[in-house]
C-alpha cells in the first residue's frame, strides 16, 4: 500500500513539527476555569488578596473536578490542602480588581495542569471524562399563562440562555440569536413537536450537530413560581433523549434567578449524560494499526493535530508514509467505541474494511481507488 520513505523523511518531520506547534487550545479549555469571583477581607490589603487568591483557586479546583466527574463519584472526595491544589495550578489571572485597606475583590481565571489533575483523580480511584463533545444548540421555548413563545419578546428563558452560556466544559452550549433567519427556520410549535429537519438546520447554522429543545413552563403566584423544564435532546442518529428539571422560586429570589438555576441544572444533566458515556477506564485499552488517506502535508498536519489532542489516545506513532496515505500505530485507553466517539467529535471517522482500519474526515470517501495490496 505504502511506498518507500526514503524521499519523505523531511516531509514527515515537518508534518510532525507542524502538528505539535498547532496543538489545539480548545483541548485545554476543560482544565481552565473562568469567572471565579472572590471578595475577602483581612487586616491588610495584602492579606486580603492572599486569602482571596487561595480561596479562588480552591473554588476553581472544585469546579473543574465537578466538570470532569459524576456527582456520586466525587461525593466522598474531600477538598485537598492548599499546597496540593497549588501544585496542580499551571497559572492564574485576575481581572476587575478592587482593593481597599482591608478588602480585595476580583474575578479569577485559573488554569490547571492536566497531567497533575488526572494523577490526583486516578490515585483516588475517581472515574472521570475529559472528552469534549461538539457544541449543542439550545432551543429555549417558554410557556406561561397558556402562551407558547420562542422568538417573540419577552422571553426571559431565552434571555437567560443568551447570557449564561457554558462555552467551556465537556458539553459546550450555543444559543440562537433569534434573528429573521432563526425565526424562519423553526417555530415554537415545530421545536416542541420535534421537527428534526428544521432543528438540524438551526443547529448547523451555529456549528452544532445536536439540537436540545428546552421547554420551560412557569406556574404559580408571583414570588412563589415553579419552573418545570422538559428537555429533549435530538441526536442526528438515534432516539431522542428526554429528561426533566424542576426549580422553585425561593424566598427573596426573583423569577429570573430561578430560571438561571433551572438553566444550570439543564447544563449539568446534559454534561452528566455525556460523562457517563465517556468515562475513561485507564485499566483497559488497546493498540490499533490504521491507514489515513491524505491529500497533502497540510491535510496530514491537521489530522495528526487532532489525533494527538484526543484524551483517549495515549500514544501515536507513524509507521510509514507516502504522499497519499499514512500508516499510524495508535495506543488508546478505554474501549474502541470510545476511540471512535472521540474521533467523531473531531470530525474524523473510524471504519473497517476487511482486516484494515481507516481514519478519514467525516463525510469523505477517500478509500475509493486505494490499493490495498501493500
Amino acid at each position: 500500500m505504502l511506498t518507500s520513505l526514503k524521499n519523505i523523511k523531511m516531509w514527515a518531520g515537518a508534518a510532525t513539527v507542524a502538528a505539535i506547534m498547532a496543538f489545539p487550545a480548545a483541548a485545554q479549555d476543560i482544565f481552565t476555569v473562568s469567572g471565579v469571583h472572590v471578595d475577602e477581607r483581612a487586616e491588610t490589603a495584602a492579606a486580603a488578596r492572599e486569602r482571596a487568591l487561595e480561596i479562588g483557586q480552591r473554588k476553581a479546583f472544585e469546579e473543574v473536578v465537578a466538570r470532569l466527574t459524576l456527582p456520586e463519584d466525587r461525593a466522598g472526595l474531600a477538598t485537598p490542602e492548599t499546597s496540593v491544589i497549588t501544585n496542580m495550578v499551571r497559572d492564574f489571572g485576575v481581572s476587575n480588581e478592587k482593593t481597599s485597606s482591608v478588602r480585595y475583590i476580583a474575578d479569577m481565571t485559573v488554569r490547571f495542569k492536566d497531567d497533575e489533575l488526572r494523577r490526583f483523580l486516578r490515585f483516588r480511584d475517581i472515574s472521570f471524562a475529559e472528552l469534549q463533545s461538539k457544541p449543542v444548540m439550545i432551543v429555549p421555548v417558554y410557556r406561561t399563562n397558556n402562551f407558547v413563545n420562542l422568538w417573540d419578546d419577552p422571553n426571559p428563558w431565552r434571555d437567560v440562555w443568551a447570557r449564561n452560556i457554558a462555552t467551556s466544559g465537556l458539553v459546550p452550549i450555543k444559543a440562537p440569536i433569534g434573528d429573521l433567519t432563526d425565526i424562519s427556520t423553526v417555530s415554537a410549535e415545530q421545536a416542541e413537536s420535534g421537527s428534526m429537519e428544521r432543528l438540524s438546520q438551526l443547529a448547523k447554522r451555529y456549528g452544532a450537530d445536536v439540537a436540545v429543545v428546552a421547554s420551560a413552563e412557569v406556574s404559580g403566584p408571583e414570588g412563589g413560581e415553579t419552573v418545570d423544564v422538559s428537555v429533549t435532546r435530538y441526536e442526528p442518529n438515534g432516539a431522542p433523549q428526554i429528561f426533566g428539571v424542576q426549580e422553585k422560586t425561593q424566598a427573596g429570589e426573583t423569577l429570573n434567578e430561578t430560571l438561571v438555576r433551572a438553566a444550570k441544572s439543564v447544563q449539568e444533566q446534559l454534561a452528566d449524560g455525556w460523562k457517563r458515556a465517556n468515562l475513561i477506564n485507564y485499566s483497559t485499552g488497546g493498540n490499533l494499526m490504521v491507514f489515513i488517506p491524505i491529500t497533502g502535508l497540510a491535510d496530514w498536519a491537521g489530522i495528526e493535530n487532532k489525533l494527538i489532542g484526543l484524551p483517549v489516545v495515549r500514544n501515536s506513532r507513524v509507521i510509514a508514509m507516502s504522499k497519499r496515505e499514512v500508516q499510524v500505530s495508535i495506543e488508546y485507553v478505554g474501549s474502541a467505541n470510545q476511540l471512535q466517539t472521540a474521533l467523531n467529535q473531531q470530525n474524523l471517522s473510524l471504519s473497517r474494511m476487511g482486516e484494515l482500519w481507516f481514519i478519514q474526515p467525516s463525510g469523505a470517501d477517500r478509500l475509493q481507488g486505494l490499493s490495498l495490496g501493500g
